[in-house]
């Protein structure tokens, strides 16, 4: 551990030991709920707003170079618009510090300044491979999280027919009509409200924990 703190605070190592350390820093504060954290996934940099944005931005500079699509196919390569930016940069801070700490003790054991700084490159690009790799799979989560956050969007205040048995505090499905196939959504009421029966009316009123029920209430009164 001595050894391992000693690598830590070399000259060359330093500064990413800082910026690892304002992670770690981070993700505690998150985890303690001082900060929130927006799981929301980023648009894709791709919606309406960011092409006038771009237009608007070639047209004030004169210069016709489309800013926005060089940043989008950049996020699209490194894997930062599949993901929060600060998990991005997360995973990218730890790769770096990792990858430092190994190149300098293999190649570089007398800990000098001059080759720490030819070793940035090659650790910079296997970083950038690595924080790409993993945030294959996390971008699938973040994509998940975001149409589920969608999807109860699209739900929240919709009219629907009770379909089961019954609904309560402790279960019930709610059928709601589309211009295509009904959709069908587990349900619950407030504690302490009437229960639904088949084919009462009802409205969406907000998502349960993690969208896994919606919350409804009787329009009877409405």
């Amino acid at each position: 551990m001595s050894e391992l703190f000693h690598a830590a605070i070399q000259p060359h190592q330093l500064l990413l030991s800082f910026l690892l350390a304002l992670v770690v820093f981070y993700w505690l504060l998150v985890l303690l709920g001082a900060l929130d954290f927006e799981s929301d996934l980023p648009d894709d940099f791709g919606g309406d707003g960011d092409a006038h944005g771009s237009a608007d931005a070639s047209h004030a500079h004169g210069h016709g170079v489309n800013t926005g699509g060089a940043f989008l196919s950049a996020g699209r390569f490194l894997g930062f618009s599949q993901v929060p930016l600060v998990v991005w940069l997360s995973f990218m801070v730890v790769f770096l510090w990792l990858g430092s700490l190994a190149l300098n003790e293999w190649y570089n054991p007398q800990s000098g300044v001059g080759r720490a700084a030819l070793l940035l490159l090659p650790n910079l690009l296997s970083s950038l491979i690595m924080t790409k790799l993993v945030t294959l799979p996390v971008g699938k989560l973040f994509k998940a999280m975001s149409d589920a956050d969608t999807e109860a969007e699209e739900v929240i205040g919709r009219i629907g027919v009770v379909s089961s048995t019954e609904a309560d505090a402790s279960y019930g499905q709610l059928e709601i009509p589309t211009a295509n196939v009904p959709l069908l959504i587990n349900v619950r009421t407030q504690p302490g409200a009437a229960v639904l029966k088949r084919g009462d009316s009802a409205k969406v009123t907000a998502a349960g924990p993690d969208n896994i029920f919606y919350l409804i209430e009787s329009t009877a009164h409405n």
